[in-house]
């Protein structure tokens, strides 16, 4: 991710409860991976999950308690019932509460959770999940920052920084488009990509432009075989669990680095 997640958590856990918080940034960082990586459908899920993390900050904000992760969440109770209190700042009061509805809506009532006839409207519903979860923290850090204004602000411009996938497919070509990534952690990105699928040696040797096959086979495919970060077999690489773990672990996925 491209926001430093140790100053996020530094500048809101004087204000917010440590398991909101938590489950609040563990959830941002879904919707921008699964986004970046032009899986909107779990985009949009995810974000549903992160407005759960935040109505129960809000309820918290407005009773001193919340509803304890597992159980039911009353949605509608905690929008309504934190307009009436004026002590807190309209932003916690109207805005986040209301956009976090309209985030929830778009989970349940339109076509990511459901499968129907009309144009799909996946892509214009992640793009306002995005913008709306970039907007609510950076409300948050704006009225919980602990450190000085300079430093909050940076933090604020780096969430609302336009942000480019680390993987561009133009007519079935694949790019890795941070150019200082090595071939070998290239192929782990290609393959993490097209997980679940299995995909050609020869399609991997094209879309990275390497110009030694056979090279490429042994030194690069074979030793990750080995390594059991894939199944290398008749021609076609599959990324196994131990890759997915090494790449989510150690590749920025949204910003050229």
């Amino acid at each position: 991710m491209s926001f430093s997640r140790k100053k996020l958590e530094s500048e809101l856990s004087s204000k917010i409860p440590s398991d909101i918080l938590t489950q609040l940034l563990d959830e941002y960082a879904n919707i921008k991976q699964q986004f970046f990586l032009g899986r909107f459908q779990p985009s949009e899920l995810n974000g549903a999950r992160y407005c759960e993390c935040i109505l129960r900050l809000i309820e918290h904000l407005n009773t001193g308690t919340y509803t304890a992760f597992g159980k039911q969440l009353n949605s509608e109770q905690i929008i309504r019932s934190i307009e009436n209190n004026t002590t807190l700042p309209d932003t916690f009061r109207f805005f986040i509460p209301r956009l976090a509805r309209v985030i929830l809506d778009v989970r349940n009532k339109r076509n990511v959770a459901h499968v129907g006839r009309e144009v799909n409207p996946n892509l214009s519903d992640s793009l306002l999940i995005v913008q709306a979860t970039d907007w609510i923290l950076m409300e948050l850090v704006r009225y919980f920052h602990t450190s000085s204004i300079s430093e909050a602000q940076k933090i604020v411009d780096n969430i609302n920084t336009i942000k480019l996938p680390v993987v561009a497919e133009v007519d079935g070509f694949i790019r890795v488009q941070n150019t200082k990534l090595d071939a070998r952690t290239k192929t782990l990105v290609i393959l993490y990509y097209k997980k679940p699928k299995k995909v050609a040696d020869s399609n991997i040797i094209k879309w990275l432009r390497y110009s030694n096959a056979s090279r490429f086979r042994k030194e690069i495919l074979s030793q990750l075989d080995t390594e059991a970060l894939i199944h290398y077999e008749a021609n076609y690489c599959t990324l196994l669990p131990k890759g997915v773990v090494l790449v989510e672990q150690t590749v920025p996925f949204n910003l050229l680095s």
